[in-house]
Parts: structure tokens; sequence; C-alpha cells
């Protein structure tokens, strides 16, 4: 991953809560039966990861034949939580100098480990479990009475659906993040592409507006 120094997110905890706040990334391995020319297959997949940052959870379809030899292998998983076009039209330093150019920001993170595959029914199970109340505590209006749980499917359905998913689990060996919100431009500049995304339909646009003011609130 390309990231200056401005850009750069090394504490865990700060990439945790990426992670967690998307729940969702690419799963990129190499050298299986479905690989292209380039020897690259991706599946996109929501998962969950323990607090130490050393396990990935998650599970694909068994009729996806990625998981049938990645079993020990490498893996990278790509985690991208916000991004947006940044106009120079939004920048104050447009009318100072006129020397601005356009960009885009953007939150992300890269997890390399290596792939354990898990067939047994409690182990995926577990996962699907978590899943579901990770995710299902960022449903809007949630309301821990009302949140829907594994348990509230009929068993054998629940059976049939667990024999027709394989686990994957992550073992993380390293984590590369970046957060490119405008660190290096004047706070002015900052302000001023906040603002112009807050205009935006685009949910993306407003959600990195968001975070960039969150992280600069002067």
């Amino acid at each position: 991953m390309y990231r200056p120094d401005a850009f750069a997110l090394e504490s865990r905890n700060e990439i945790l809560d990426v992670l967690r706040r998307t729940a969702f990334g690419h799963l990129v391995t190499h050298g299986h039966e479905l690989a292209t020319e380039a020897g690259l297959t991706a599946t996109a997949l929501p998962f969950v990861v323990d607090d130490e940052l050393s396990s990935v959870r998650a599970h694909v379809a068994r009729a996806n034949r990625q998981w049938r030899s990645i079993d020990g292998g490498d893996a990278l998983l790509i985690v991208a939580s916000v991004d947006a076009y940044i106009s120079p039209r939004w920048y104050a330093s447009r009318d100072e100098h006129g020397r601005v150019v356009p960009t885009w920001n953007y939150e992300l993170v890269h997890v390399r480990g290596t792939v354990e595959i898990h067939h047994a029914a409690a182990w995926k199970r577990a996962v699907v479990t978590d899943l579901t109340r990770h995710n299902e505590r960022r449903v809007s209006g949630f309301d821990r009475s009302r949140a829907w749980e594994v348990a509230d499917a009929p068993a054998e359905f629940i059976d049939a659906q667990l024999g027709a998913i394989v686990g994957v689990e992550l073992h993380v060996t390293s984590t590369e993040a970046k957060r490119k919100l405008g660190q290096n431009r004047p706070a002015a500049d900052r302000a001023g592409a906040a603002e112009g995304l807050v205009g935006s339909d685009r949910r993306r646009d407003l959600d990195t507006a968001d975070l960039m003011r969150s992280l600069d609130p002067g």
C-alpha cells in the first residue's frame, strides 16, 4: 500500500474501529482452480474480527470453489470504509492562488494473513451468530428486544443453511491502514471539502464528510 506518513493509520484500536464500522471486505487469494490469468480471485464477504486483531472470521458459499485450494495459503482482505471525490472548487486555496487539483478522500485497511478453512457445524454456527449480532446492532433504530437471532429460524432450516457454507478464518499476520482525508491540506481547505460533500446525495460522500468533521472538529 502506498501510504505517506500524513495518511498512515497505526493505532490498533483505530484500525479495529474501521474494520468493525465497515464489516465487509474483499478476500483476495492466489493460485486455485478459478484463478484468472493473473492468478487472483476475490470474494466479497461480511466478517467479524477479534479484539486482538489476530483473527478475522467469515464464510463463503460451498458452491464458491475459491475455498477449495486456499487452506493454509496467504490472503489479502481489502476493507474500504468511506470514499469521495473532492472537487478543487471547494478549497479556499482555489481563490488564493489557484494551485489546486481534484483528489479522492478515503479510508482503507489491508489485512494480510493465512487462511484456515472450517467445516465443523459448531464453528460455522458461531460465526453466523456473531455476524448476525454484530450487524443487527448496526440497523437503524436498533432495539435489542426486536433484533433477529439465528435461533429465530427453524432449526432444520438453519442446519441446511450451514451445510451450504464453508467457514473461512484469516489468521492475521499484518495490517496496513490509510486514512486520506485531506490532512495535507490547510484547515480551510479541509473544512471547505467537508462542506462541499454535505451537499451531495451520495451516501458515501456524506459518510466521508462525517468522518472528516469528526477528526477535524475545529
